[in-house]
């Protein structure tokens, strides 16, 4: 293995371009016996003579015109290397990747993009909406840098690392002037009375439901659609007489403007979502993963709090 660091290219382009050891060393700010000698170092390192020298100069040889072409290009992505560093820590370069899930995506999205592209508008974000554990298997692979998700979907994990965020409400939905607003309070499992829609549900939501609709354990839940839209969805039930989960702060607007209202329960469960930030434990973040991270943890938070 050759021991060639910048310093000894950077000597070696500098008496190419001047083909003249005097004239190098001064340009490099060495004297010049030790110029000479960083030039004999590199060649007894290589093992082959880069420069023939003369009393009017120096001549590269074959072997140092190849290495002085190499050398001028590695020094070059070097100084972009360094820029690109410069640039990340300013924030004015690079790229973030964030994973969310269907809840998640209703309230952060497009906030998120729109607030953070305004605060670095030179960087890149991707957002990825999906079930949690693909996005956890891409975080794994690093394909994504952060994921927003509710915590009971990771395992403890000593590879991942999660940052606690607010809790968010949930409860169960119908459009404005459902056959169900008529009843009063209802039972929890008078729901099953009409068709029920979902995101794709994972383990603890599918345990709940079953317990709370007082669905046989063995029995399919009665889904008549799934999507992991919640907009979708909420334009489902605004428009038939299906029923469905939701937080509040996913569906905020919808909640504003009355077209969606909460079914009264008589004794209703509470029923809540525990976001979390997701990352991988043993990477650091990059400045603009973390930017996003602060970004998300404040767009979730002030979301649950408006309720």
């Amino acid at each position: 293995m050759h021991d060639i660091n910048s310093r000894r290219l950077m000597h070696l382009v500098a008496l190419a371009e001047e083909g003249s050891f005097a004239r190098a060393a001064a340009r490099t700010h060495l004297s010049q016996s030790a110029f000479s000698r960083s030039i004999q170092a590199l060649e007894d390192d290589l093992g082959v003579k880069l420069f023939d020298r003369a009393a009017r100069g120096v001549a590269m040889t074959a072997a140092g015109n190849l290495m002085v072409g190499r050398a001028r290009r590695v020094l070059f992505e070097t100084r972009c290397l360094f820029r690109d560093l410069e640039l990340l820590k300013a924030h004015e370069f690079g790229e973030v990747r964030v994973g969310v899930g269907p809840y998640v995506a209703a309230v952060l999205l497009p906030k998120l993009i729109v607030g953070f592209s305004r605060r670095f508008p030179k960087v890149r974000i991707a957002v990825e909406v999906g079930e949690a554990d693909t996005l956890l298997g891409k975080l794994r692979a690093e394909q994504l840098d952060l994921l927003v998700v509710d915590r009971r979907l990771q395992a403890v994990a000593p590879d991942v690392a999660l940052q606690r965020l607010a809790r968010h409400e949930g409860a169960w939905y119908a459009r404005a002037g459902h056959p169900l607003f008529a009843r009063g309070e209802l039972a929890l499992d008078a729901l099953r009375e009409f068709p029920l829609v979902s995101v794709p549900m994972p383990a603890f939501m599918k345990d709940a439901l079953h317990r709370l609709l007082r669905i046989r354990s063995h029995e399919q839940i009665p889904l008549q659609a799934e999507c992991n839209d919640i907009g979708v969805l909420a334009a489902v039930v605004g428009e038939s007489d299906a029923v469905f989960f939701a937080t509040a702060s996913s569906i905020r607007a919808e909640l504003d403007a009355g077209r969606l209202i909460r079914i009264p329960l008589a004794r209703p469960p509470r029923l809540t979502l525990d976001f979390a930030l997701v990352h991988l434990a043993e990477r650091t973040p990059s400045p603009v993963a973390t930017a996003a991270m602060e970004l998300a943890a404040a767009l979730m938070n002030d979301a649950a709090e408006q309720v």
